[in-house]
């Protein structure tokens, strides 16, 4: 089975005067398939993507993402970049891969509140960054450059730049696999899993920076 392998960038809030309502919204997409022998192959994606609820960019997301206002204002809708993300890895049971667990908190957040059905199997997720504590029997979890760092992969692009992340993390789970770790899998599907993407989502308060 193929993995996907992905990074989402957010928006984050003004430093003062931040609306009750506000909520992250998901301004980049990167994406690339790793295969089950731990070989990145030569499907990616990346886009940016328009907010639909806070358009405006505050100047904080720049500094942290280096995203422009022009480039999601040119972006594509979020429904855009999830039908690709599901073309990269047509399977149902697919499973997302990502540098911890924001990436798949957001992503359900902001499809709950845009309406949107989540487009993926809730459990069927891996934090890498958790994995890879556990299987280097780290005390904290560390920055996936760090992790780049250790294991001596030359790190693609910059970071908070979508699809590098997305690619620095596949190098990183690729050398894990290479070394004998195997992917923690659901070895049964049940429904009832769904209903816990209503109870994590509804979580208030949820600050992703």
């Amino acid at each position: 089975m193929d993995f996907l392998v992905v990074d989402f960038e957010f928006s984050v809030p003004r430093s003062y005067g931040k609306p009750r309502a506000w909520f992250s919204e998901i301004i980049e997409v990167g994406a690339i398939v790793l295969d089950s022998n731990g070989k990145l192959g030569d499907k990616t994606y990346s886009a940016f993507v328009k907010p639909r609820f806070w358009p405006r960019l505050a100047e904080e997301s720049y500094g942290i993402t280096g995203i422009r206002q022009e480039d999601v204002d040119h972006g594509v809708s979020l429904e855009e970049a999830i039908s690709h993300l599901q073309e990269l890895a047509p399977r149902r049971d697919t499973y997302v891969v990502a540098w911890g667990d924001a990436d798949r908190k957001v992503l359900g957040n902001v499809c709950e509140k845009y309406g949107l059905a989540y487009p993926f199997i809730w459990d069927n997720y891996i934090d890498l960054a958790e994995q890879y504590k556990d299987y280097r029997s780290l005390e904290r979890l560390l920055s996936l450059k760090k992790a780049i760092e250790e294991n001596a992969i030359e790190q693609i692009g910059i970071l908070h730049s979508a699809l590098d992340d997305a690619i620095n993390a596949a190098q990183v789970m690729g050398k894990m696999m290479s070394e004998g770790w195997s992917a923690p899998m659901n070895e049964e599907y049940s429904v009832q899993s769904e209903k816990r993407i209503a109870e994590i989502i509804s979580q208030k308060n949820i600050n992703i920076v």
